[in-house]
């Protein structure tokens, strides 16, 4: 994996409308992954929740996927999209939250920093609209250079 985040099918069921993502991220330092159940829904309101950002230097976006819950079997990532400064620098902090994981800090669970650009989010919001329920689909979204 780049740095960035990438999210890549790697299971489907056709009939619940069911993917299973593999959802990996790194800023060059940190790094981890997550497998996620997500429907075609979550990644249209991921898509839709970014779509043209940041729109201003302040613009701040949240999105989460999984659970953080210690008491569901299932991981968790949150990702919180803001601007850095007026000159329009942005990044995502990335949480992620393993299967076996008690709490964020805990052994399975990882936060990190990537600094971000526009055309990066607006490339991968249209990558997250065309994911296909076939196995190593995905979107990615690199970090700034």
């Amino acid at each position: 994996m780049g740095n960035g985040i990438d999210l890549k099918v790697i299971w489907f069921d056709e009939v619940e409308d069911l993917l299973e993502i593999l959802f990996c991220c790194s800023n060059g330092c940190f790094s981890g992954q997550a497998e996620n159940y997500v429907t075609h829904v979550a990644l249209a309101k991921l898509a839709n929740t970014l779509s043209g950002f940041p729109s201003c230097p302040n613009d701040s976006r949240h999105f989460e996927l999984g659970t953080f819950s210690p008491e569901h079997a299932d991981s968790g990532v949150r990702m919180h999209f803001h601007g850095l400064d007026s000159v329009g620098h942005a990044a995502v902090d990335v949480k992620l939250r393993g299967d076996a994981c008690e709490g964020l800090g805990e052994i399975e669970s990882v936060a990190l920093r990537i600094p971000i650009e526009a055309a990066a989010v607006d490339t991968f919001v249209r990558q997250l609209r065309t994911i296909s329920k076939t196995i190593g689909a995905g979107a990615s979204l690199h970090k700034a250079k």
